[in-house]
């Protein structure tokens, strides 16, 4: 029976992950080990099969007791918005750092990370920085398996897709440069079936991917697809790049337990598009399609 360690494993990802590998197909009969800080959620993972370790990444032994005997770590613990009282630093290097020196001592041999393209310890962006800096410390480890650098991942869950149709259901819509930007969104499925293949493959070394969907579309145009997946029409109201940039420095500055810094804002309002065939090459599965991936969830929620 392999042996896995899931961390963030209450948030929408690590939910799912859960939850897709407790049916047994991709990987067959499995432990799970979910981390988390908080008891939120505990009960729900309990029920899909799961073990609840709630950890302190700043107690090592005790880290060191929820890994320990563990063959895989799934690290997917970490924040574009960090807790309050939190650095961008602490939420995504921090915990990072601990996790490594607990798996390290424990002997688990592969590790699978959710970056973002653009991750660079030279980075200027400290979301991006503090990734970077992360995935080097993962590196460095010599553990097999994967880091795949994902973009806004869609699922019935995910935090993007509640937020879209929250929107949707506006009558006007305030949109940052029109939501001119483009991003390259991916499914939660094909997001979860690339995690299984890292555990299953254990690739070493251990290889660096962008995982990011099939299509290039603008924010608005993804808006879009989802009110009319729901059947609403409301307007778009254009904001200025340079008046929200000022009014999240504003807020920033004035409620800085917020988060918002121009990084935050440098992640969700510009482009970082990679190459898209980069995805495919290595990985033994089809991505799905946008609309498709906007029917299955809305689907499942309706």
């Amino acid at each position: 029976m392999m042996d896995i360690v899931i961390t963030g494993a209450n948030g929408a990802v690590g939910t799912a992950l859960i939850r897709y590998l407790s049916e047994g197909e991709p990987l067959g009969t499995v432990r799970l080990r979910a981390l988390v800080r908080r008891p939120a959620g505990v009960r729900s993972l309990q029920a899909l099969g799961a073990e609840v370790r709630v950890v302190d990444y700043h107690q090592p032994e005790a880290l060191r007791g929820a890994v320990a005997g563990a063959q895989v770590a799934v690290h997917l613990a970490g924040a574009l918005l960090p807790s309050r009282g939190e650095t961008l630093l602490q939420a995504n290097l921090d915990t990072t750092r601990a996790l490594v020196a607990a798996a390290t001592a424990s002997g688990v041999k592969t590790w699978v990370y959710l970056s973002f393209p653009g991750a660079d310890p030279a980075s200027s962006n400290r979301y991006l920085r503090a990734k970077g800096m992360a995935e080097a410390v993962i590196q460095q480890a010599g553990f097999a398996g994967a880091i795949f650098r994902v973009p806004m991942i869609l699922g019935p869950d995910s935090p993007s897709l509640v937020q879209l149709r929250q929107m949707a259901r506006s009558p006007l819509l305030p949109l940052v440069s029109g939501g001119a930007v483009r991003i390259q969104p991916i499914a939660e499925a094909d997001v979860l079936a690339a995690i299984a293949w890292a555990i299953a493959a254990a690739p070493r070394p251990l290889r660096v991917l962008n995982l990011v969907g099939p299509e290039t579309l603008t924010y608005a145009e993804l808006l879009h697809r989802v009110c009319a997946r729901l059947g609403k029409r409301p307007r778009v109201l254009r904001i200025p790049t340079a008046a929200a940039w000022l009014s999240a420095s504003l807020a920033g500055a004035l409620v800085p337990w917020l988060g918002w810094n121009p990084s935050v804002f440098d992640i969700l309002f510009r482009e970082h598009l990679v190459d898209s065939s980069e995805a495919h090459a290595p990985l033994p599965l089809a991505l799905t399609s946008v609309q498709e991936t906007l029917d299955q969830a809305i689907s499942t929620l309706d």
